[in-house]
């Protein structure tokens, strides 16, 4: 890019859950927030939140009586953007 900036590192993941739609997304927000996520935001089923120099979103579907969850974490940190993911997936 013409500023200098390697673009940030992308990862994502999903999983398809028993719960309601509804569940999902109290469960998103409280998995962001107990991973220290500041500033987590939720608006209908999709949840944000930063932590660092890292931002997760998370976005809860209805699906087939459960929900489908999917999740990103973006950042400059290939191994801390990869950790986020997995710690969110561990958490689902």
């Amino acid at each position: 890019s013409s500023n200098g900036q390697l673009p940030p590192h992308l990862w994502s993941d999903h999983k398809q859950l028993t719960i309601s739609v509804q569940a999902c997304a109290q469960k998103a927000t409280s998995v962001l927030s107990s991973l220290g996520f500041s500033s987590v935001v939720r608006n209908g089923y999709f949840s944000y939140g930063n932590l660092r120099d890292n931002r997760a979103a998370v976005k809860c579907i209805e699906n087939q009586g459960g929900s489908f969850v999917y999740f990103a974490v973006a950042g400059s940190n290939k191994e801390s953007v990869e950790k986020l993911r997995n710690e969110i997936a561990w958490k689902f």
